[in-house]
């Protein structure tokens, strides 16, 4: 409890009795004294001494303040406001002799006329005036505190720190391929999110006066094509696969991923859309597009793989390292040093010592229409104006198979020879250990279960030969199926070709215009056009 004073009116004087404090309460502060007895209009004391008692008080003390009679002193309560207005303390002082205690009606008049009129605390009052402690600051009106709210806020949910910068390779190269420079994006992604701005709420101070929450800033979601828009405006979805960016606060989507070349500049390409291409592809560069692939320029020994199909405006010279691979058609100026697949049809003006596997037909026409050196293959057919060369250039050309599946049967053929050869090497094994057994010879138990693994063997390679030879059965098929493909020839055809249709195959041995290869009668036939 904090020590306290209370005045005592006796026949010789007024008195200010003193109270120590105890169980580690405040001590007197004679700025209190000073201010009670102004309060009650008593003027008339010594200070200095008053102050010099408070500090030696150890005990309960009564020290004469001046010779004038008191008249009963009632119970007094002085109050503070905060310097921030926000709330009200009460500090109560015991009546003297005579004196009366402060009500409930009283305190609230007070506070009414110091102009106190919000958060009075009625409860507090009450259990002040049931338990009070003196000298003790109770607060008894708090002002409403503002309510704090914040800025809207925007989150992206795509990358949008694109950082181009080429990473260190473990052995101390710089790697200029993978630059992390595209924000993908699938179509059904939500791209931001918008937490609207929270104004908050005003406060009032214990006057009532108003107190101004902060300014919040707000922001709605700016967006352009490919994009909508939730009901409650605070979500963005994507429409389409492609990649994503914001300029300027607005988030842009498009399913096409344009650039000048792919160099050091940009690195690979990785993207879910179309990736449109200005001007060159360099040397060991590699795009891979789930769209369509269109280069203006030239492909040089790069890789470039699409989901759909891939147009070159000039033609690749890929140096015995380009890969052209669609899951559609290529449209090519030319083809030279090459491997090119597609999953549809290859038209291009020239094809020189390259790789060209299609599905659909292989059209080689234009100014030039040759086909020199190489493999051509397709599954429909081949239309070229030339095919080989002047000098004998050794060109391949098969038609009426899907290439994978040829390709898929000389595998199998190369698998069946070679587990042929295993078995020829296992069993004479197993027949020599069968042979001493029936002539009643013992093996030991490390021969007993090297026989047993193997028998189990043999059994599973000859397995996988029935499974190999009946898988070969169904290409041949097939195969047979493909009789109908041809090859076509606007122009010159030269020796040293060696064409196959489905099963059969030519060795063109001399030069032929103006001609069609065809399959009859399980032969390949030379027919006019």
């Amino acid at each position: 409890m904090n020590g306290y004073f209370q005045l005592l009116g006796k026949t010789d004087g007024t008195y200010l009795r003193l109270f120590p404090p105890n169980e580690g309460g405040e001590t007197i502060n004679i700025n209190d004294i000073n201010e009670y007895l102004n309060l009650v209009k008593l003027y008339e004391y010594d200070i200095q001494m008053l102050n010099a008692q408070i500090t030696a008080l150890e005990e309960i003390k009564e020290v004469k303040l001046n010779d004038e009679i008191l008249n009963p002193v009632s119970e007094q309560m002085i109050i503070k406001v905060a310097e921030n207005k926000m709330s009200v303390s009460a500090r109560f002082y015991p009546p003297s002799d005579g004196g009366t205690n402060i009500t409930y009606n009283e305190i609230v008049s007070t506070l009414a006329t110091k102009g106190i009129k919000v958060g009075v605390d009625k409860d507090i009052i009450d259990e002040i005036l049931k338990s009070k402690v003196y000298c003790f600051d109770y607060i008894i009106a708090k002002g409403i505190p503002v309510t704090l709210g914040h800025d809207a806020k925007i989150t992206y949910h795509f990358n949008t720190n694109l950082n181009i910068k080429p990473k260190l390779n473990p052995d101390g190269t710089v790697d200029f391929h993978h630059l992390d420079n595209i924000g993908h994006i699938r179509k059904g992604q939500v791209l931001a999110t918008l937490e609207p701005e929270d104004l908050g709420k005003p406060g009032l101070n214990v006057y009532g006066e108003l107190i101004k929450q902060p300014n919040y800033s707000k922001l709605k979601l700016k967006y352009s094509k490919n994009i909508s828009i939730s009901e409650d405006k605070c979500t963005i979805i994507s429409d389409v696969d492609g990649h994503a960016s914001v300029v300027e606060g607005k988030v842009f989507v498009s399913n096409i991923y344009e650039v000048q070349d792919v160099d050091t500049s940009t690195g690979n390409i990785d993207f879910e859309g179309n990736v449109v291409v200005k001007g060159n592809v360099r040397s060991g560069f590699e795009i891979v597009a789930r769209g369509n692939i269109d280069v203006y320029g030239v492909v040089e020994g790069a890789t470039l793989i699409a989901g759909g199909q891939i147009v070159l405006k000039r033609g690749i010279q890929g140096m015995g390292k380009g890969l052209l691979k669609a899951g559609s058609n290529i449209i090519t100026k030319f083809i030279e040093s090459a491997h090119v697949e597609a999953e549809g049809f290859v038209q291009t003006e020239s094809i020189l010592h390259s790789y060209v596997s299609a599905k659909g037909e292989v059209i080689v026409q234009g100014k030039k229409g040759f086909v020199t050196g190489g493999v051509v293959t397709s599954q429909t057919g081949l239309t070229a104006v030339s095919i080989g060369s002047p000098m004998g250039s050794a060109t391949r050309i098969e038609v009426g198979i899907d290439p994978s599946m040829r390709e898929r049967q000389q595998t199998l053929l190369q698998e069946v020879e070679e587990m042929q050869k295993k078995l020829s090497l296992i069993e004479p094994v197993i027949s020599n250990c069968m042979k001493k057994l029936s002539q009643g010879q013992k093996l030991t138990q490390d021969q007993l279960k090297y026989v047993k693994q193997l028998s189990e063997e043999y059994k599973e390679i000859e397995q996988k030969i029935k499974e190999a030879q009946k898988e070969i059965e169904g290409i041949q098929v097939s195969l047979k199926l493909g009789n109908n493909a041809r090859v076509k020839v606007t122009g010159k055809i030269y020796s040293d070709v060696k064409i196959t249709i489905s099963d059969c195959v030519m060795h063109v041995r001399e030069e032929r215009d103006y001609c069609q290869f065809v399959k009859e009668q399980g032969e390949v036939k030379v027919l006019p056009l």
